[in-house]
């Protein structure tokens, strides 16, 4: 629950989340997945580009946010409500969102995604 940043693994600016990787195109904070109870009590997962900086400020990643493949990233005013199975691609690396009430056990989730078709991987990066 709660606002956590996922990115690459960094001791000079960590993330919430942080991913130990050789993915030059993942910023150390890349991208911002906010937990939350809905107004109706379900539990809602917002997506986000970029991260708060502890001036307050908000910077976007380096290379974007992509979701279920689309070519066009994340722009800095989405903030988009997910749903169990949908691909998040930061760099090169995908994440695939699991939820606990369609996932059932940590062991089932993995196996879900396993057997998962990631479709089309985003490449148009800048050069680090």
């Amino acid at each position: 629950m709660g606002v956590n940043v996922i990115g690459r693994q960094s001791n000079l600016s960590p993330s919430t989340h942080m991913i130990v990787t050789n993915d030059e195109f993942m910023s150390r904070p890349h991208c911002t997945l906010t937990v939350r109870i809905g107004i109706q009590g379900n539990i809602e997962y917002l997506l986000q580009d970029g991260a708060a900086q502890h001036d307050g400020t908000w910077k976007l990643s380096r290379n974007g946010t992509y979701l279920n493949g689309e070519e066009q990233r994340l722009s800095e005013f989405d903030c988009l409500y997910l749903s169990d199975g949908d691909i998040i691609q930061i760099g090169v690396t995908k994440l695939v969102l699991k939820t606990p009430a369609l996932a059932q056990s940590v062991q089932k989730a993995y196996r879900q995604v396993e057997d998962m078709d990631y479709g089309r991987t985003v490449i148009g990066f800048k050069t680090p």
